[in-house]
């Protein structure tokens, strides 16, 4: 029987099997760990888990981080509260996408950790016996493929679309979301006898570009891999089966079968979806022709200057976003908050300034390919409200320290495309 997707990320959309929507409530952007009492709201807006705390490629989930999968998740055995992921921000959002994925819309997590008591929400429901049981093998399979669904290491939030085997996602295409990103498959909370963890994605087609933070674009170190190699496709022939056809389509809703493994989510997105940034992270803008950082010369006093520099990983390097509410955002310093990246009235070249909310102190951010050279994947152009077929670029194409920033004719030149890497 062919089912209807039970959730999306644009806001944890639960629906019955050709029923009404029902389940959560509401759209939030604020993506904080949860506070007391307050869970943290991450998965109602889009992919926005910019790192599985303490994964990496040779440590499952549950070697460390005070995680068990043979008791539930609600006894100190399954999840502690005295070590690992509930000891820090970053880890409690990875408990916050853990107990989504596992539990079902109505169920809830508790616990305390240094006098704070926080609860984390269930929605998905795809390892519910986790919550006082074990969490046996095709359990943790189903909650990593979820997890691994929603990784964006770039800290970046684009809406996606999620197909599966599961009955409690389902089948079904969204016209909104045409896109067939690719799928996600096998279990991160364990090492396998080669010593890594089996982790895996493919990719879904070769006519969309990789959104940054996805499937292996940008992500050096991510735990996962495509199985098949770089460009691997979930279509080709012995990689997947594909699956939830309807009889009048040739187009698969997904696929029930990769590389072995049975419990498979499928991604679709739409390429041209604005992305929205995490207001609590920081982030690092990297020139994709100089591999050079935007820098704000602070060193100066008084300096207005913003240009490229080495990556040195300070404080004038990294960059807020604060969202204008219209789709745009500013983009403040992280040592001066009420400092705005602007552009001059009459000026090609950005200068950090104090922020007004004036339209040419916003930004229009969206993926892009850089064309000119063999790129990897596609990237990031920033766009200026008040000139919205300009460009933020380093000045020139120069890979030199120091080049300053201006802004030009959108061409999709490698000097006009830039990299995001997340801060906490």
């Amino acid at each position: 029987m062919k089912h209807t997707p039970r959730w999306s990320t644009v806001c944890i959309i639960a629906l019955g099997v050709g029923a009404a929507p029902w389940g959560l409530a509401g759209c939030q952007s604020d993506l904080g760990e949860p506070t007391q009492g307050v869970d943290s709201d991450a998965l109602k807006t889009e992919n926005g888990l910019y790192r599985i705390n303490g994964l990496s490629t040779s440590n499952g989930l549950s070697t460390s981080n005070g995680l068990s999968t043979s008791n539930g998740l609600s006894t100190s055995n399954g999840l502690s509260t005295s070590n690992g992921l509930m000891t820090t921000a970053e880890g409690r959002q990875t408990v916050s996408y853990l107990v989504r994925c596992a539990l079902p819309s109505g169920r809830s997590l508790s616990k305390t950790y240094n006098g704070t008591s926080y609860v984390f929400q269930g929605a998905v429901g795809l390892g519910p016996t986790w919550e006082a049981g074990a969490c046996d093998q095709n359990c943790q399979e189903k909650i990593s493929a979820c997890m691994m669904a929603l990784v964006n290491t770039t800290g970046v939030h684009m809406p996606l679309w999620l197909t599966a085997p599961m009955p409690e996602i389902g089948w079904g295409r969204q016209a909104a979301y045409p896109d067939l990103e690719g799928a996600f498959f096998g279990n991160i909370f364990i090492t396998d006898v080669s010593g890594k963890v089996p982790a895996f994605y493919c990719e879904g087609s070769t006519q969309i570009g990789l959104v940054p933070g996805r499937i292996g674009a940008d992500q050096a170190g991510s735990a996962y891999r495509n199985p098949w190699g770089a460009g691997g496709l979930c279509g080709a022939p012995s990689h997947c089966g594909a699956a939830g056809v309807p009889a009048s389509s040739g187009v698969p809703d997904g696929y029930n079968i990769c590389n072995g493994y049975k419990n498979v989510v499928t991604v679709w997105r739409n390429s041209a979806a604005l992305p929205v940034f995490n207001p609590n992270l920081r982030y690092s803008l990297k020139n994709v022709a100089s591999g050079k950082n935007m820098d704000w010369d602070d060193a100066v006093a008084g300096s207005t200057i913003i240009h490229q520099w080495t990556t040195s990983g300070n404080d004038n390097q990294l960059w807020k976003f604060v969202d204008t509410g219209s789709g745009a955002y500013r983009i403040v310093n992280s040592i001066k908050t009420t400092k705005c990246i602007e552009l001059p009235p009459t000026a090609p070249q950005v200068r950090i300034a104090d922020c007004n909310g004036a339209a040419n102190q916003t930004w229009t951010v969206r993926t892009t390919n850089a064309l000119s050279t063999t790129a990897n994947g596609q990237y990031f152009k920033f766009v200026n409200s008040a000139s919205p077929s300009m460009a933020l670029e380093v000045a020139g194409a120069s890979t030199t320290n120091g080049a300053r920033l201006d802004v030009a004719a959108f061409t999709a030149a490698r000097h006009q495309a830039w990299s995001l890497t997340a801060i906490p």
